[in-house]
Protein backbone atom coordinates (compact mmCIF):
# COMPACT_ATOMS: atom_id res chain seq x y z
CA UNK A 1 0.00 0.00 0.00
CA UNK A 2 2.96 2.30 0.65
CA UNK A 3 4.30 1.57 -2.71
CA UNK A 4 1.16 3.24 -4.09
CA UNK A 5 1.19 6.43 -2.53
CA UNK A 6 4.68 6.54 -3.28
CA UNK A 7 4.27 6.29 -6.90
CA UNK A 8 1.04 8.23 -6.33
CA UNK A 9 2.85 11.42 -5.20
CA UNK A 10 6.00 10.45 -7.59
CA UNK A 11 3.18 10.77 -10.94
CA UNK A 12 1.84 14.16 -9.15
CA UNK A 13 5.04 15.92 -9.54
CA UNK A 14 4.69 15.41 -13.48
CA UNK A 15 4.69 18.92 -15.02
CA UNK A 16 0.81 19.93 -15.77
CA UNK A 17 2.48 22.23 -18.32
CA UNK A 18 4.75 21.46 -20.40
CA UNK A 19 6.18 24.08 -23.44
CA UNK A 20 8.17 23.25 -26.52
CA UNK A 21 9.14 25.62 -29.66
CA UNK A 22 5.74 24.94 -31.24
CA UNK A 23 3.67 23.25 -29.39
CA UNK A 24 2.10 22.51 -25.69
CA UNK A 25 1.78 19.59 -23.74
CA UNK A 26 -1.24 20.23 -20.97
CA UNK A 27 -3.54 17.74 -19.17
CA UNK A 28 -6.44 16.79 -21.46
CA UNK A 29 -9.86 18.91 -21.03
CA UNK A 30 -13.71 17.94 -21.62
CA UNK A 31 -13.59 21.42 -23.51
CA UNK A 32 -11.29 19.11 -26.50
CA UNK A 33 -14.03 16.66 -27.69
CA UNK A 34 -13.75 18.49 -31.18
CA UNK A 35 -10.25 18.62 -31.55
CA UNK A 36 -10.07 15.00 -30.70
CA UNK A 37 -13.10 13.90 -32.58
CA UNK A 38 -11.91 15.37 -35.54
CA UNK A 39 -8.72 13.05 -36.09
CA UNK A 40 -9.68 10.08 -33.80
CA UNK A 41 -12.93 9.73 -36.22
CA UNK A 42 -10.54 9.11 -39.11
CA UNK A 43 -9.90 5.19 -39.97
CA UNK A 44 -6.26 5.96 -40.54
CA UNK A 45 -5.61 7.27 -37.24
CA UNK A 46 -7.18 4.30 -35.29
CA UNK A 47 -5.94 1.58 -37.92
CA UNK A 48 -3.20 0.52 -35.68
CA UNK A 49 -4.90 1.62 -32.19
CA UNK A 50 -6.87 -0.95 -29.56
CA UNK A 51 -9.95 1.29 -29.96
CA UNK A 52 -12.05 1.70 -33.10
CA UNK A 53 -12.45 4.84 -35.11
CA UNK A 54 -14.80 7.32 -33.62
CA UNK A 55 -18.26 7.42 -34.87
CA UNK A 56 -20.15 9.60 -32.84
CA UNK A 57 -18.69 12.73 -30.37
CA UNK A 58 -20.43 10.15 -27.51
CA UNK A 59 -17.41 7.61 -28.36
CA UNK A 60 -15.05 10.70 -28.18
CA UNK A 61 -16.65 11.90 -24.29
CA UNK A 62 -16.54 7.88 -23.77
CA UNK A 63 -12.98 8.15 -24.08
CA UNK A 64 -12.72 11.09 -22.12
CA UNK A 65 -13.93 9.67 -19.45
CA UNK A 66 -11.41 7.06 -19.20
CA UNK A 67 -9.10 9.52 -19.56
CA UNK A 68 -10.35 10.94 -16.39
CA UNK A 69 -10.88 7.86 -14.26
CA UNK A 70 -6.94 6.67 -15.18
CA UNK A 71 -5.69 10.62 -14.64
CA UNK A 72 -7.70 10.57 -11.35
CA UNK A 73 -5.92 7.05 -10.31
CA UNK A 74 -2.44 8.09 -11.29
CA UNK A 75 -2.10 5.64 -13.45
CA UNK A 76 -0.71 7.07 -16.60
CA UNK A 77 0.46 10.60 -17.50
CA UNK A 78 -1.56 12.33 -20.93
CA UNK A 79 -1.21 15.13 -22.08
CA UNK A 80 -2.76 17.06 -24.99
CA UNK A 81 -0.84 18.33 -27.49
CA UNK A 82 -1.80 22.06 -28.62
CA UNK A 83 -0.35 23.20 -31.71
CA UNK A 84 1.13 27.20 -30.46
CA UNK A 85 0.13 29.19 -34.26
CA UNK A 86 -3.44 27.52 -34.11
CA UNK A 87 -4.16 26.97 -29.83
CA UNK A 88 -5.90 23.52 -31.42
CA UNK A 89 -5.13 20.08 -29.92
CA UNK A 90 -3.92 17.97 -32.64
CA UNK A 91 -2.90 14.80 -31.03
CA UNK A 92 -2.25 13.13 -27.43
CA UNK A 93 0.83 12.05 -26.06
CA UNK A 94 1.11 9.93 -22.66
CA UNK A 95 2.69 7.63 -20.35
CA UNK A 96 0.87 4.88 -20.66
CA UNK A 97 2.73 2.77 -17.92
CA UNK A 98 5.48 3.85 -15.13
CA UNK A 99 6.94 1.31 -13.41
CA UNK A 100 8.74 2.75 -10.49
CA UNK A 101 10.51 -0.64 -9.60
CA UNK A 102 12.57 -0.47 -12.99
CA UNK A 103 12.62 3.17 -13.27
CA UNK A 104 10.86 2.69 -16.85
CA UNK A 105 8.09 4.38 -18.26
CA UNK A 106 6.19 3.50 -21.82
CA UNK A 107 5.51 6.53 -24.36
CA UNK A 108 2.24 6.40 -26.75
CA UNK A 109 1.12 8.87 -28.94
CA UNK A 110 -1.71 9.44 -31.43
CA UNK A 111 -1.71 12.70 -34.26
CA UNK A 112 -4.09 14.31 -36.44
CA UNK A 113 -3.44 13.19 -40.23
CA UNK A 114 -3.27 16.60 -40.99
CA UNK A 115 -0.33 17.62 -39.01
CA UNK A 116 1.76 14.04 -40.11
CA UNK A 117 5.01 14.87 -41.48
CA UNK A 118 6.11 18.10 -39.62
CA UNK A 119 8.30 16.77 -36.50
CA UNK A 120 5.36 17.40 -33.85
CA UNK A 121 4.83 13.90 -32.19
CA UNK A 122 8.90 13.73 -31.96
CA UNK A 123 8.79 17.33 -30.38
CA UNK A 124 6.22 16.40 -28.06
CA UNK A 125 7.77 13.15 -27.24
CA UNK A 126 10.97 14.55 -26.93
CA UNK A 127 9.34 17.17 -24.20
CA UNK A 128 7.44 13.73 -22.45
CA UNK A 129 10.91 12.04 -21.98
CA UNK A 130 13.02 14.78 -21.24
CA UNK A 131 9.94 15.55 -17.68
CA UNK A 132 9.95 12.17 -17.14
CA UNK A 133 13.84 11.43 -16.61
CA UNK A 134 13.95 14.70 -14.53
CA UNK A 135 10.67 14.45 -12.53
CA UNK A 136 9.86 10.75 -12.55
CA UNK A 137 14.02 10.16 -12.47
CA UNK A 138 13.00 7.53 -15.34
CA UNK A 139 16.16 5.73 -16.64
CA UNK A 140 14.34 3.74 -19.69
CA UNK A 141 11.47 4.89 -22.19
CA UNK A 142 9.99 2.12 -24.60
CA UNK A 143 7.23 2.26 -26.98
CA UNK A 144 5.35 -0.30 -29.19
CA UNK A 145 3.99 -0.36 -32.25
CA UNK A 146 2.04 -2.82 -34.48
CA UNK A 147 4.73 -4.73 -36.99
CA UNK A 148 3.47 -3.20 -40.03
CA UNK A 149 2.72 0.13 -38.31
CA UNK A 150 5.36 2.18 -40.09
CA UNK A 151 5.01 5.32 -39.53
CA UNK A 152 5.08 5.09 -35.37
CA UNK A 153 8.36 2.84 -36.06
CA UNK A 154 9.96 5.83 -37.50
CA UNK A 155 9.20 8.15 -34.83
CA UNK A 156 10.79 5.80 -32.56
CA UNK A 157 14.16 5.49 -34.29
CA UNK A 158 13.73 9.33 -34.70
CA UNK A 159 13.69 9.56 -30.58
CA UNK A 160 16.95 7.76 -30.81
CA UNK A 161 15.11 4.26 -29.76
CA UNK A 162 17.10 0.77 -30.21
CA UNK A 163 14.53 -1.93 -31.37
CA UNK A 164 15.09 -4.78 -28.96
CA UNK A 165 12.77 -7.33 -30.28
CA UNK A 166 9.26 -8.43 -31.33
CA UNK A 167 6.43 -9.92 -29.09
CA UNK A 168 4.26 -11.84 -30.34
CA UNK A 169 0.77 -11.43 -30.51
CA UNK A 170 1.13 -8.49 -28.07
CA UNK A 171 -1.16 -5.64 -28.92
CA UNK A 172 -5.02 -5.93 -29.04
CA UNK A 173 -5.61 -4.02 -32.55
CA UNK A 174 -9.77 -4.21 -33.16
CA UNK A 175 -10.14 -7.71 -31.13
CA UNK A 176 -7.04 -9.28 -32.67
CA UNK A 177 -3.95 -9.58 -30.82
CA UNK A 178 -1.13 -8.75 -33.28
CA UNK A 179 2.73 -8.48 -32.86
CA UNK A 180 4.53 -5.69 -31.74
CA UNK A 181 8.05 -4.67 -32.36
CA UNK A 182 10.15 -2.77 -29.04
CA UNK A 183 11.44 0.11 -29.20
CA UNK A 184 13.28 1.53 -25.76
CA UNK A 185 15.85 4.44 -25.13
CA UNK A 186 17.91 4.39 -21.69
CA UNK A 187 18.15 7.77 -20.37
CA UNK A 188 20.97 7.12 -18.19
Amino acid sequence: MEANKVSFDILAQFPALITTDRLILRPIRWEDENDIFEYASKPEVAQFMSWSAHRTIEDTRAFLKFLEDVEGKRLQIDRGIILKEENKLIGTIAFVTVDFDLLMGELGYCLSPRYWGHGYIVEAANAMIDAGAKNLNLHRVEAQCEIDNYKSERVMQKLGMQQEGVYRKRLPVHGEFCDAKIYAKILK
